[in-house]
């Protein structure tokens, strides 16, 4: 019994955020990061941090009974003219 509740914890915290890439009309790109409710935001922030390495800009943050989403941006990087 105890192996199954540890087994379940485990695959609850590691399963706990996803990431969704959605193209939007206009061609750019945002991500839906789905976490836990009971987890906490950081779970999403260190997800974002993931995806966007250079920084992000938060679009929406939504919570709901089951789950937080977190929708974000990635900057489009800058190309110096040489």
């Amino acid at each position: 019994m105890r192996t199954v509740l540890l087994t379940s914890i485990f695959l609850m915290i590691a399963g706990c955020s996803t990431v969704q890439e959605i193209r939007r009309p206009d061609g750019s790109v945002e991500y839906l990061i789905a976490c836990g409710a009971s987890l906490g935001w950081n779970i999403c922030y260190d997800k974002a941090n993931q995806v966007c390495p250079s920084g992000y800009k938060t679009l929406l943050r939504d919570a709901g009974f089951n789950r937080k989403e977190l929708h974000i941006s990635c900057p489009a990087e800058r190309h110096s003219s040489q």
